[in-house]
């Protein structure tokens, strides 16, 4: 017979192993905390020996590059990266602990959404697949393949495991990745300074074309050619404000054109901006309605001819700034915002 004793002592430790294994959002155990509990996840991380950092995350591929002579590099779009939001990637993963343990069987994996992204990306499914990062040395070496799962319901934390083990773990924090190619670059097409510049051309088919130059820094705005339209201080300060830092929200990849809906694209209006030191600047817009009123842009960098006073090495410096500028942004679109343009263009009244 059995004793009431010994039934309630069995009883006592099914509910202890049954809460055991609970997890509070999942009904997943953490298997281990001393195994994994404030372990991080890379030992040490060479910057110097990383070359490739591949993203995967939201149906989104990011290829990062890390060029000859410093820099970086996205691949889709061959066009200069931000290293702000590497430092920062690099950084976090650098310092991320394993909290816990949570399931070793396969079988879960797709509960915590950490499938393995398929090979073709319009497969990708948000509810059971994972985000990737991976880094490589530049021998083609991986240094780290992880696999970034869903957050956790109650209580802050993300699961995560690396390629190619069953063990699932949680990490204090989400893993913050930006899910646009677009966030990772290097979004300044030029900066300059006012006292560089010689004189502004606006050439458009409204009743608001005009250009005025000056001598010198401290010269006088003047007119040139037609004086009807000739702007004030306040409106030339505009256009050498923005002039001081030019930004863009999107690059579109080679070949690629903009979505002209209904009509969307306006007329092309250009600015032409020349230099003291014999460069000028040509500015392309377009605006789009269909682009929440964004501007697209083409811009390129030329070299004045008149410009006698340059030495030859002046000559040279100046056309290998020309060629590095007109490598990266010649032939290529870019959206700005529309107060932006409107700003460099006097649209804003």
């Amino acid at each position: 017979m059995f004793k009431p004793l010994l039934l309630i002592t069995l009883v006592l430790f099914i509910i202890g192993t049954g809460l055991f294994f609970f997890n509070d959002n999942n009904n997943y155990k953490y298997l281990s905390h001393s195994s994994a509990d404030g372990k991080k996840l890379l030992e040490k991380l060479d910057t110097k020996a990383l070359n490739q950092i591949n993203i995967q995350v939201e149906g989104t591929i990011i290829s990062l590059l890390q060029m000859q002579g410093g820099g970086w590099q996205e691949k889709s779009l061959s066009y200069e990266a931000d290293i702000q939001p590497i430092q920062d990637l690099l950084l976090n993963l650098s310092q991320m602990r394993l909290e816990n343990l949570v399931t070793s069987n396969p079988d879960h994996h797709k509960r915590f959404s950490l499938l393995s992204p398929p090979e073709k990306m319009e497969e990708w499914s948000k509810e059971i697949h994972a985000g990737s990062v991976m880094l490589f040395q530049g021998d083609g070496a991986l240094i780290l393949s992880l696999l970034l799962g869903k957050e956790r319901t109650n209580g802050d934390g993300q699961y995560i495991r690396h390629a190619g083990s069953d063990k699932v773990y949680l990490i204090p924090e989400r893993l913050q990745i930006d899910a646009e190619v677009d966030d990772w670059l290097n979004k300044i097409l030029f900066s300059l300074k006012s006292d560089q510049i010689a004189g502004i051309k606006l050439q458009s088919k409204k009743d608001s074309s005009f250009e005025v130059v000056r001598e010198n820094v401290g010269g006088k705005w003047v007119p040139k050619g037609e004086k009807h339209n000739f702007p004030d201080s306040e409106k030339i300060n505009k256009i050498l404000d923005r002039l001081a830092l030019l930004t863009f929200t999107k690059l579109y990849k080679k070949g690629q054109e903009p979505e002209n809906i209904n009509g969307s694209m306006k007329e092309e209006e250009s600015l032409l901006v020349s230099l003291f030191d014999g460069r000028i600047y040509t500015l392309n817009l377009h605006n789009n309605d269909g682009s929440n009123g964004n501007y697209i842009l083409k811009v390129r960098m030329g070299i004045l001819q008149d410009k006698s006073t340059n030495t030859k090495t002046e000559d040279k410096i100046l056309r290998q700034k020309m060629d590095l500028f007109n490598q990266k942004a010649n032939g290529r679109l870019f959206e700005i915002n529309s107060w932006e343009g409107n700003e460099l263009l006097l649209n804003y009244q």
